[in-house]
C-alpha cells in the first residue's frame, strides 16, 4: 500500500548486529541490556511506522490530523522510543529533562483541539507497540529474565510519563480554557453595556462561533434555592451549564456563567420560540430533577441579526424576573408585556405598590382574599371555598380592601390595579413607603 502524509523517520543505523548478544557473556549482565536496547533502537524506524498507521486507524482524534501535525508526532514518538531506550538501559526512570518534549507535545495537542482520552490512548498504543518489540528482540535471544526486568521499567516509565503528560495537557487546556471564558465574559458585558458597535459585536460573536447566518435568542437561567451555599451553587452551575452544552444546538450555543445566572445564547429551532420553549420546558423538568433544584428560564424573542442581541438580554432579564413569581416557571419576553411595564417603571411601580397594598398590610388576611379572588375570578362560592370562609365573609373583605384602598376589586378598573401591584410586589419585593 502507497505510504500517504510525511514519510517515514528513518534513524540513522548504529553499528552492531543481531547476534551482537550472543558475544557478550553471561557474567555480564548490563553489557547485555546495552546490546538488546541497541537492537531496539535500529527497530525503531519501522517502529515509527507502525505506531502512526495505528493511531491513524484506531484513535479518532489522530485520523484528521494535518500532515505538519502527523510529522511532529512522528517526532515525538521516535524521542519517546529512545528515551525508553536510554532509561531501560540505566535501569532508571524518566527524569524532567526526559520528559521536557512530550509535555511540550502535550501541551500543543490541547491547542490543537486533540482530545486528552485520544492522547493517552495514542500512549498506551505506543506502550505496547514498544513492548512487543522489545519482547521480540529478548525472546530471540533468550534473555527473559531481562524482559521481565524491561516489562517492570517500561510500566513505570509509562504511568511517570502519562501522568506528566495528562497534567501539562489539562494546564494548558485550562489556561486555554480561562482565556475563553474571559473573551465570553468580555462579550457578554459588551452586550449588558451597550458599550459595543455592530461591527465590533458582529466580529466578536463570530469568533466566539456564533453564526451571522443564524436566528438566536438569549436565554438566561437561575438555580432557585436560598439553602444552597456558594460553593454547592457553583457545583450545580457547573453541572447546569455542560447540561445546557448537550442540548441540541449545543455546540453551536454560547454558554456562560454571570453571578447567579447563566446566560445561553442558543441558535432558534425551525418552530421558533414556541419550539423553544417547549425544549427548554422539557430540559427545566429533567435539569431540576438532577440538580435537586427548581429553576427559572427566561426567554428573549429570536433575533435575526447578531447586533440585536443587547436587546435580546434585557428582554430574557425581563422574562426572567416574571418567571421566578410564576408557575411554570419558564417565560417568554413576548408574553410578560405586564412585568415589562412594572420592571420599566420601578418607581411608579413601588407608588402603586404603597398606594394598593400598604393599606392593606395590617390586615394580611385581607391580601390573602384578594389574591384568592384575582386568582379564581368572581365566583365568591368558589373563594369561599378555597379560603374556608363562608361567601359572605369573602364580600365583607372586598368591601373593606375597597374601604381601605380606593380601588373596588368588583369592577374591571379596580380588578387591573390591584391585579398590577400585587403583581409588582411580587417582581420588585419588600419596598420602604415612598412619599
Amino acid at each position: 500500500m502507497a505510504q500517504t502524509g510525511p514519510a517515514p523517520y528513518d534513524p540513522p543505523m548504529q553499528p552492531g548486529g543481531g547476534d551482537a548478544l550472543a558475544r557478550v557473556g553471561e557474567d555480564a549482565p548490563s553489557d547485555a541490556k546495552h546490546v538488546i536496547m541497541d537492537e531496539f533502537e535500529r527497530a525503531t524506524g519501522p517502529l515509527v511506522a507502525r505506531m502512526l498507521d495505528n493511531f491513524r486507524s484506531t484513535i479518532p482524534t489522530y485520523t484528521a490530523l494535518p500532515d505538519e501535525t502527523l510529522r511532529q508526532v512522528r517526532e515525538v514518538i521516535h524521542a519517546n522510543l529512545l528515551r525508553i531506550a536510554d532509561c531501560l538501559r540505566d535501569g532508571r526512570g524518566p527524569t524532567a529533562e526526559d520528559m521536557a518534549p512530550f509535555l511540550e507535545s502535550a501541551a500543543r495537542r490541547a491547542r490543537e483541539g486533540v482530545e486528552l482520552t485520544g492522547l493517552l490512548e495514542a500512549y498506551r498504543h505506543g506502550a505496547r507497540e514498544a513492548w512487543q518489540e522489545i519482547r521480540r528482540i529478548t525472546e530471540e535471544h533468550g534473555a527473559h529474565a531481562h524482559g521481565l526486568e524491561f516489562a517492570t521499567l517500561l510500566m513505570a516509565y509509562i504511568d511517570t510519563v502519562s501522568g506528566a503528560v495528562a497534567d501539562a495537557y489539562l494546564a494548558e487546556f485550562e489556561s486555554l480554557t480561562s482565556d475563553r471564558e474571559a473573551a465570553r465574559r468580555d462579550f457578554l458585558d459588551g452586550l449588558l453595556h451597550g458599550s459595543l458597535t455592530d461591527g465590533e459585536l458582529s466580529a466578536r460573536a463570530t469568533a466566539l462561533g456564533l453564526d451571522p447566518a443564524v436566528a438566536y435568542a438569549v436565554c438566561l437561567i437561575a438555580v432557585l434555592g436560598d439553602d444552597t451555599d456558594g460553593e454547592t451553587l457553583r457545583t450545580k452551575q457547573r453541572a447546569l451549564r455542560s447540561m445546557v452544552g448537550a442540548l441540541p444546538n449545543g455546540q453551536r450555543s454560547l454558554i456562560v456563567n454571570r453571578g447567579a445566572e447563566l446566560v445561553a445564547i442558543v441558535p432558534c429551532p425551525a418552530g421558533g420560540e414556541d419550539e423553544l420553549r417547549v425544549r427548554l420546558e422539557q430540559f427545566m423538568e429533567r435539569a431540576g430533577v438532577t440538580l435537586d433544584r427548581p429553576l427559572a428560564i427566561g426567554i428573549a424573542r429570536v433575533h435575526e441579526d447578531l447586533t440585536e442581541l443587547t436587546s435580546g438580554y434585557r428582554e430574557a432579564g425581563v422574562a426572567l424576573a416574571a418567571a421566578r413569581s410564576s408557575v411554570p416557571r419558564i417565560a417568554v419576553y413576548g408574553q410578560v408585556l405586564m412585568e415589562e411595564l412594572i420592571l420599566r417603571e420601578p418607581a411608579i411601580s413601588r407608588r402603586l405598590i404603597t398606594g394598593a397594598l400598604d393599606p392593606l398590610r395590617p390586615h394580611p388576611y385581607l391580601i390573602e382574599t384578594l389574591e384568592v379572588y384575582l386568582r379564581l375570578g368572581p365566583s365568591l362560592p368558589e373563594v369561599a371555598e378555597t379560603l374556608h370562609v363562608h361567601a359572605n365573609t369573602v364580600a365583607y373583605r372586598l368591601g373593606r380592601i375597597r374601604e381601605l384602598t380606593g380601588r373596588d376589586p368588583r369592577t374591571p378598573l379596580g380588578v387591573a390595579h390591584l391585579a398590577l401591584a400585587l403583581r409588582a410586589h411580587e417582581l420588585l419585593g419588600e419596598i420602604p413607603d415612598v412619599p
